[in-house]
């Protein structure tokens, strides 16, 4: 059987919990589309963060279902559950290996916030993910671009306005009972809003 996945070239890797995703990552990806002349972008939720102490607030299930929900339309965007059928820790490192096997004619990019970027230096087998990806960085409030010194490190920063909109601070409007309109996808806030998600403490 041909592999349809063979004839891409520019495939960005967009992973992150999600939980839930919001207008900036919409936002980041779609001016990553533009200025780096991608074919795709995947969104890969994770099953834990090895950077993160805690799990996201949100199943699985209803990440992904998030996920569908805004991408639907775009058909440059896919949504992959690699990561959370996989469980445990995502690592990246063994995400972009897998994804290398899928699409095995394509350039990979991995898509990061400037506060991720600046840790680079902590993550697992650094040096060999930076022979094996670009990483598009997009501007994160009160983090600069600054590269951490990696052998082999290529980036491209992505030209977008700084965005507020975290899934952080919509977890806490939530909680407070507050709107966030105009900081989700109507149909991604209509899903929250119909599950009552993010409503407890965290």
């Amino acid at each position: 059987m041909t592999n349809s996945k063979a004839g891409f070239t520019r495939v960005a890797l967009y992973g992150g919990a999600f939980d839930p995703v919001h207008d900036a990552h919409l936002r980041v990806a779609s001016y990553a589309l533009k200025q780096v002349g991608l074919e795709r972008v995947l969104f890969i939720p994770s099953a834990q963060s090895p950077l993160k102490q805690n799990p996201p607030r949100a199943s699985d299930e209803e990440r992904v279902e998030m996920l569908e929900l805004a991408t639907d339309g775009e058909r440059r965007y896919r949504v992959e559950t690699y990561e959370v059928e996989k469980g445990g820790i995502s690592y990246t490192f063994e995400t972009v290996l897998h994804f290398s096997q899928e699409y095995p004619n394509a350039e990979l990019f991995w898509m990061v916030g400037a506060d991720q970027f600046e840790q680079l230096d902590r993550w697992r087998n650094i040096e060999a993910l930076a022979g094996r990806v670009t990483f598009l960085v997009f501007g994160r409030p009160g983090y600069s671009h600054q590269a951490c010194d990696i052998p082999g490190l290529k980036y491209f920063t992505v030209d977008a306005p700084q965005m507020d909109e975290s899934s952080t601070d919509i977890r806490r409007l939530r909680r407070a009972g507050e709107s966030v309109t105009g900081m989700l996808p109507v149909a991604v806030e209509a899903f929250i809003s119909e599950e009552g998600l993010y409503t407890g403490v965290e």
